[in-house]
């Protein structure tokens, strides 16, 4: 019995350090997803993954897209930002540098350069700008979770898209 004690007590304990993202835990179905009604309503792709614009990021509604392996969810990805306009999608990566390092500590910004936040947007925009991606993650990541931003652009049909994102993945074993 002090065994079983123990073992629940340890299971509850990791549960409350796992991050993953929200109300969501990694390995829930799409049924489990939708059954968080407070930040529904959800939208269904074809493959199966889902969609809400009602995940808080920040204190704020965000678009979240969960995607799902063999039915179980692995990743949340929020879409700080899309659209075509690049000063706004800084302004973006700059609320979300600002909120991940609220929310998770210091973080690392491999390929950009700058002591500030204003000198390290400014570096990311020049590298979007010119076909690059701006990441950053975390130093410290939450346990059970890997979590990471992405700042860059595509091109369709002449018109260039720009994409702020941030992914909690469910951590590698």
């Amino acid at each position: 019995m002090r065994f079983l004690i123990s073992a629940l007590l340890l299971s509850a304990a990791f549960s409350a350090n796992a991050m993953d993202f929200g109300p969501w835990r990694f390995g829930m179905s799409a049924e489990d997803i939708r059954a968080v009604e407070s930040n529904g309503p959800y939208r269904e792709f074809s493959n199966g993954d889902l969609e809400t614009y009602n995940a808080d990021f920040g204190g704020k509604p965000q678009n979240a897209q969960f995607y799902l392996k063999e039915g179980r969810l692995w990743r949340v990805a929020v879409r700080a930002y899309e659209g075509t306009d690049l000063s706004k999608a800084t302004r973006v990566w700059e609320q979300t540098y600002t909120t991940l390092k609220k929310l998770h500590g210091p973080l690392e910004t491999p390929d950009l350069s700058g002591e500030t936040l204003e000198a390290l947007s400014a570096s990311a925009e020049t590298l979007v700008a010119h076909g690059g991606k701006a990441q950053m993650a975390p130093i410290s990541q939450p346990v059970g979770t890997f979590v990471f931003s992405s700042f860059n652009s595509f091109t369709h049909e002449g018109v260039t898209y720009y994409m702020v994102t941030v992914n909690y993945d469910q951590a590698s074993p």
